[in-house]
């Protein structure tokens, strides 16, 4: 598909299952007070003036100028506090029984649970198999890496970093993020033939170059498969039937699990032996080659270039986004829940020195969140609804947090009502939801203007590069 149709059409996409999970909390939020017979003055998608409105039974039904987000005006819940971001409600109306708070409070967040839920069952059932699946294997160490250093081999298999268990490859890089800054070191539990080892490792490499993300340098995800990436025509590779994709299963006898094997071999003038698997026969018999290298044109920068086979080397795999890490329902819901818990208790009970402020860095806010879901939407329909519930289960767990606004606020204030038999003193409502309002939307616009540095402007850059 042209790039000027997929970009269009992912952003459409995107955008609408975006949308999908605001419009599924909110209206769990409706449907309760509807229910339960409370007043419903305004139903919107986003935040900001509306660029539609229609109003319906009494509420005004919107789809406001700023999509990431959106509301329902409940003056029988939040007489007061919300007046900044949802506008006047008229006239004040006594706060609904708090049981009604609670139940229409707790709507929202279940709404979103049902969709994962929904999201988790489709994936679950219907995905092919090779839509999911969770490794910790290491597939590859690059040879004189911080992997290497630390004694790593392929096929290890990652338990832990520092005592915090990982269950995918995302997981062990979070944790080591976590972990600490560049050069320091993290313990490593892992397995090798079934029997345990602890290793000790540097967190030499940046993720990505713009942010101060650090991680064990030169390990990849398994399994991988070392094979063919190009054929030089006439070369000892092209005369031997090697084509692109083929998969190179041992040289000279030895499993092929490093490129230095091909690379990098004491005499590159002496014929190599090789065991093959082409690439369009993964299940057929390896084929035994013995190639002699020759001299082939020089490559940029050579002088003298050595004898060689005539191929470039490349790596074989299948990886998985995060989220499509498990197969079972509750195995995907709760590996969810587990990337928000572990967030929320780095950023509230670190465990090492920074680790607070470095979890706080990894946030990515709504323009990086939308902009992800862009990618993700062109890779497939499966991987689409898997972060569709991840992002579903962020905002059910986020929202319920006990702080004023949020809908674990509601819920916090109608419980003191239930058990104390009075309702919480409303200055002291009013002072809470008025200051984390403001701290909410400058939260909001800090992560707007954090993701704008690190997505909007090198896209541009390369925009304007290219």
């Amino acid at each position: 598909m042209p790039a000027y149709i997929l970009w269009p059409l992912s952003f459409l996409l995107a955008l609408v299952l975006f949308s999908l999970a605001v419009f599924i909390h909110e209206l769990g939020h409706f449907l309760a007070a509807r229910l339960l017979g409370m007043r419903a003055d305004v139903f919107s998608i986003g935040f900001g003036p509306a660029l539609w409105k229609k109003t319906v039974r009494g509420t005004e039904l919107r789809i406001s100028a700023i999509p990431f987000g959106g509301y329902v005006s409940l003056p029988q819940l939040d007489p007061e506090g919300m007046q900044g971001i949802q506008g006047d409600h008229g006239e004040t109306l006594p706060p609904a029984a708090p049981w009604k708070r609670v139940v229409v409070a707790f709507a929202g967040p279940f709404g979103n649970l049902v969709l994962a839920l929904l999201c988790a069952v489709a994936i679950a059932w219907f995905a092919p198999p090779e839509a999911t699946g969770a490794s910790t294997t290491v597939g590859y160490v690059e040879a004189g890496s911080a992997g290497e250093r630390a004694g790593f081999l392929p096929g290890d298999v990652i338990l832990s970093v520092n005592g915090n268990l990982v269950r995918s490859w995302s997981d062990f890089l979070v944790e080591s993020y976590l972990g600490g800054g560049t050069n320091a070191t993290v313990t490593l539990a892992a397995e090798r033939d079934g029997k345990p080892l602890t290793l000790s490792a540097t967190l030499d490499t940046q993720l990505r170059p713009d942010e101060e993300i650090y991680v064990v340098g030169g390990l990849l995800p398994g399994p991988i498969t070392l094979g063919v990436g190009e054929v030089v025509p006439d070369s000892p590779a092209d005369k031997a039937g090697l084509r692109r994709g083929d998969l190179i299963l041992t040289v000279d006898g030895e499993p092929f699990v490093r490129f230095e094997q091909l690379t990098d071999r004491p005499d590159p003038a002496a014929p190599v032996a090789l065991t093959v698997r082409a690439f369009d026969a993964p299940e057929g018999a390896p084929r035994a080659l013995t190639l002699t290298p020759e001299v082939l044109p020089a490559l940029p920068g050579e002088t003298e270039p050595p004898p060689r086979i005539g191929v470039s080397l490349g790596m074989f795999g299948r990886g998985h986004f995060q989220w499509m890490a498990e197969r079972g329902v509750w195995a995907q819901l709760r590996a969810d829940a587990m990337s928000v818990i572990r967030v929320l208790k780095a950023l509230c009970r670190p465990k090492t020195e920074g680790e607070a402020g470095r979890a706080a860095s990894g946030l990515g806010g709504p323009i990086m969140i939308f902009g992800l879901f862009v990618q993700v939407v062109q890779t497939g329909l499966w991987a689409s609804l898997g972060f569709l519930r991840l992002i579903c289960v962020n905002l059910a767990l986020l929202n319920l947090l006990p702080l004023p606004v949020l809908d674990g606020g509601h819920i916090l204030f109608a419980l003191y009502a239930i058990l104390f038999r009075r309702e919480a003193p409303p200055r002291v409502v009013n002072l809470l939801t008025n200051l984390f309002v403001w701290l909410l939307i400058a939260l909001f616009l800090i992560l707007i203007w954090r993701d704008s540095v690190r997505m909007i402007v090198p896209f541009f850059q390369n925009l304007i590069a290219g």
